[in-house]
């Protein structure tokens, strides 16, 4: 059972050494793993930053027991009062649909933790990285009323086939989707902007990191194929080779403005270690 401890700063300062001054009873190793496994927040927002800044009156909780970071398998990478964030596996569906209802990462939550949750968006079953649910409905509203408008970064990671002749760039063009449900570029459909930029490369493949100033369906994997550097693992869109055993796209980052503070919140995955430039 967790037990947690509540502490109101009496003055402003930085985090862990408020946190060394008000548990001195407590070895320091101990106090700043507390911090490391997300067993800390202020106000209601978790944090793993020593020089986190607090002021006179703020709210410090500590959950002393661990076991806050994973939920059957799957990481939460972010949570306060409003949001819940994880870090989504390949090969797991974000939400079920109606012709597929097999578990997924909502239903996995749900399951294992009190307390509601509301689908903000979704990754592909086969994209790894930043999956984020509301836990109010009324910030779910809030949230899906202007998307566009409150999400600020939208960073991938891809491994493509090839080397790229030119190492950084953009790719504009107009996405539709046909009778089969394959999304292609053409004079119709719906405009999609992507920017990227070759990481690392070894003649065979390239890390590209891309950023999307659209969100339209599968827009990374047919940009990357009209660029003629189709996605690792990604067969539907072109691809030939899969020496990573699984699609090449992870959801690195994913910003957007908080409906209740006001500022931006950046929400960082780190990909699995197999997920790295083929040799």
């Amino acid at each position: 059972m967790k037990k947690d401890i509540v502490l109101i700063a009496d003055e402003k300062g930085e985090l862990l050494k408020f946190l060394y001054e008000k548990l001195s009873n407590i070895p320091r190793g101990k106090v700043k793993s507390f911090l490391e496994h997300r067993q800390i927040s202020v106000n209601g927002i978790v944090t793993t930053k020593f020089n986190f800044a607090i002021k006179q009156g703020d709210t410090v909780k500590i959950t002393t027991a661990e076991g806050t970071k994973e939920t059957r398998g799957i990481e939460i990478i972010y949570e306060d009062e409003e949001f819940l964030a994880v870090n989504k596996p390949a090969k797991l569906l974000s939400v079920a649909t109606e012709k597929e209802r097999e578990r997924c990462a909502y239903s996995i939550l749900r399951e294992n933790r009190k307390g509601d949750l509301f689908v903000l968006h979704r990754l592909d079953r086969d994209t790894s990285g930043v999956l984020v649910f509301a836990k109010k409905r009324n910030i779910r509203e809030q949230m899906q009323a202007d998307w566009n408008e409150r999400v600020t970064v939208r960073e991938y990671l891809a491994i493509c086939e090839g080397t790229f002749e030119k190492k950084s760039g953009r790719c504009e063009s107009f996405i539709s989707e046909n009778r089969v449900h394959v999304m292609f570029s053409g004079r119709e459909g719906k405009l999609a902007i992507t920017d990227y930029e070759v990481m690392r490369e070894n003649g065979e493949y390239s890390l590209v990191r891309v950023n999307l100033r659209t969100g339209r369906k599968n827009q990374i994997r047919v940009h990357m194929k009209d660029l003629g550097h189709p996605v690792v693992g990604d067969k539907k869109y072109g691809a030939t080779q899969n020496p990573i055993g699984r699609l090449g796209l992870h959801a690195s980052r994913l910003g957007f403005t908080h409906p209740i503070t006001g500022k931006e919140v950046i929400i960082t995955a780190k990909p699995e270690r197999k997920f790295t430039l083929p040799k």
